[in-house]
């Protein structure tokens, strides 16, 4: 092992010189390197509070009271982190592991071989903190997440913190798993307070959130974050046919999603509840095709809440989606509505509905519940089609004859001023259609019910 700063350094240097130390200076951690081997730091308590037992390789787990701190290369090795006996608190410093099942071999009988390995696997029922420092990257196999934390009903909290404001972090998932969260059906549970972060999945994972068919439940504080989806998967939320559970309250956020997945929200084929407030800024949400900037990925609801001072950049929907509201239309029962609730000093500056989806409600078929109030402010258009704010194109009222319901009013902290495009040319049939910039879509026979209440400013 090696000590991680000067200071350390000295301290070590003067104990081995024979300098007598006070008692009541903290003993210090080493810096484990995983060129050496496997590494697996677990969490433990006694009378001393609590502190970390690493074990490496063939050796025995050694008692690590200070600061446990992993860096180093390997294509071979990876860390597991195991709080079953209580907390970790680990740094991350300059970590580079690649696991990604590099063939090996020249496909004759003794190759290729698959690694198919989880650079970094988080477990138990307590909670670990990852702190970054310097560069980190971490590349995983097919099957696992690049950063894995699988949740279970008894797992404790994953979160990646950059307390010193020097670190950054590459997380790349394997097939079925994401960039950071989980792998495979299981669901993930990702907090992340702070790092320049950069989070993508192979396929049918989220960049960020679940593996294939889980719930991505993710809270983010802050950070510089920029998270994309593998095929089928949300950028942050639910990989393929998984939901996503987001609440961002903080950063800067760019997130793409693949192909029927949402940039924030719902993987293919399933919904989302998404809440974005504090002082979050999204530089830009969208979706390739079928899902939703901001919502529900393909055929599935958004229900979307936008709130304090957030700052919405750019959100665009993919084709049929809305930009924030609903996925696209699937099938007949699959059709993606848009819940979405805009309040308190939140700023849309640029949202655009796919080609029939609305720019805030509906995707293609699909109605609409909006409400914005307060001291907000919002530019939307619809997709070709698709109303600004309201319902997609060809949406038809409910079971319970409900249409699209939109409440546009001021309150005691504010008026709203909106800036409403109805969908018009759809440039690839090259024929002009018109959705409405507050209300239904293009050949839409479901109502509008229209509320105003006190001071708005409406453009549409």
């Amino acid at each position: 092992m090696r000590l991680k700063s000067a200071l350390r350094r000295g301290v070590a240097a003067a104990v081995i010189a024979g300098i007598v130390v006070s008692s009541g200076i903290p003993a210090y951690a080493g810096t484990w390197d995983i060129a050496d081997g496997d590494i697996t730091v677990k969490g433990a308590s006694d009378e001393s509070g609590n502190y970390n037992n690493v074990k490496q390789g063939e050796k025995d787990f050694e008692k690590d009271e200070g600061e446990t701190v992993i860096t180093g290369e390997s294509d071979k090795n990876t860390v597991t982190i195991d709080t079953s006996k209580g907390d970790v608190d680990v740094t991350f410093d300059d970590l580079k592991i690649d696991v990604s099942g590099k063939k090996e071999g020249n496909g004759s009988d003794d190759g290729p071989v698959d690694a198919g390995k989880a650079a970094v696997t988080v477990q138990g029922d307590h909670d670990a903190t990852i702190e970054l420092d310097g560069d980190n990257e971490l590349k995983s196999g097919a099957g696992h997440a690049g950063l894995e934390h699988n949740k279970t009903d008894t797992s404790g909290e994953l979160t990646i913190q950059d307390k010193d404001n020097n670190g950054s972090l590459e997380a790349a998932g394997g097939f079925k798993g994401a960039g950071i969260g989980s792998a495979g059906s299981n669901d993930a549970q990702v907090k992340i307070t702070g790092g320049n972060i950069t989070a993508t999945s192979d396929d049918w994972g989220a960049g960020i959130g679940s593996g294939s068919y889980g719930t991505g439940t993710v809270e983010i504080t802050g950070g510089e974050i920029n998270a994309t989806g593998g095929y089928l998967g949300a950028g942050i939320g639910g990989g393929c046919n998984g939901s996503g559970n987001v609440t961002i309250s903080g950063g800067t956020i760019t997130a793409a999603g693949s192909d029927g997945a949402a940039g924030i929200g719902g993987g293919y084929y399933n919904g989302a509840t998404v809440t974005i407030t504090g002082d979050a800024v999204i530089k830009n949400a969208s979706s390739t095709k079928y899902g939703a900037g901001i919502g529900g990925g393909n055929g599935s609801d958004g229900n979307v809440t936008i709130s304090g001072n957030a700052k919405i950049e750019n959100a665009t929907g993919g084709y049929g989606a809305a930009g924030i509201g609903g996925g696209a239309f699937s099938s007949p029962d699959k059709i993606g509505n848009g819940n979405v609730v805009i309040k308190d000093n939140a700023k849309i500056d640029n949202v655009q509905g796919g080609a029939y989806g609305a720019g805030i409600g509906g995707g293609i078929y699909g109605l609409s519940n909006v409400t914005i109030e307060g001291n907000t402010k919002v530019n939307a258009t619809g997709g070709a089609g698709g109303a600004a704010i309201g319902g997609g194109a060809g949406a038809e009222n409910n079971s319970d004859n409900n249409g699209n319901q939109i409440t546009i009013k001021s309150n005691e902290n504010g008026s709203p001023t909106i800036n409403a495009v109805g969908g018009g040319t759809d440039e690839g049939e090259k024929i002009v259609i018109g959705g409405a910039g507050i209300g239904a879509g293009c050949e839409s026979v479901a109502d509008a019910d229209i509320t105003l209440e006190g001071k708005v400013t409406i453009t549409a």
